[in-house]
């Protein structure tokens, strides 16, 4: 019966953890930065995201790889506004607009217009391009440092040495 009470508890805390669309592309086997962002941001939270204009890690994924990039945008009363903006080599910065102006009809049909550009957990929505492009922004300077995560054990080669 505890064995049982324990996995439903866990299976509950994963549900809640993990949002359908970061789990699902976790499930899919998306290669590169984008799932350690997403898995830190869900682990650890973060608090809620002040106004002005911060720093973010823009995430942009296609054909199951990611590729992050630093970027900045405002944030005004827990949303974010456009321009966002992607940072060059020489670490000036310019406007990303292809894919804020190009967003796939059917993903869009989905969302509340109201909520879109709303940031949770110091992370904004996941955008989907009309050609399969998605984009997430996460912003780190809002990631809770303690993060409360349950500590894992070593190896048991390592831990039980000598035994």
């Amino acid at each position: 019966m505890k064995i049982k009470l324990s996995l439903l508890l866990f299976l509950g805390v994963m549900t809640q953890a993990f949002s359908q669309e970061g789990l699902a592309l976790h499930l899919k086997g998306v290669e590169g930065c984008y799932i350690d962002y997403y898995s830190a941001f869900v682990n650890k939270g973060a608090g809620e995201v002040s106004d002005g204009e911060h720093e973010v890690v823009i995430s942009i994924l296609y054909q199951n790889n990611s590729e992050c990039y630093m970027g900045k945008v405002t944030v005004k009363g827990g949303k974010f506004v456009a321009p966002v903006q992607i940072q060059k080599d020489d670490m000036s910065y310019s406007t990303l607009t292809p894919i804020f102006k190009d967003f796939s009809p059917q993903w869009l049909a989905m969302q509340d217009p109201n909520t879109l550009y709303e940031i949770n957990g110091g992370m904004s929505k996941m955008f989907v391009s009309q050609q399969g492009y998605q984009l997430q922004m996460f912003f780190p300077e809002f990631l809770n440092k303690n993060s409360g995560v349950n500590k894992k054990a070593p190896p048991a080669s390592e831990l039980l040495k000598g035994n």
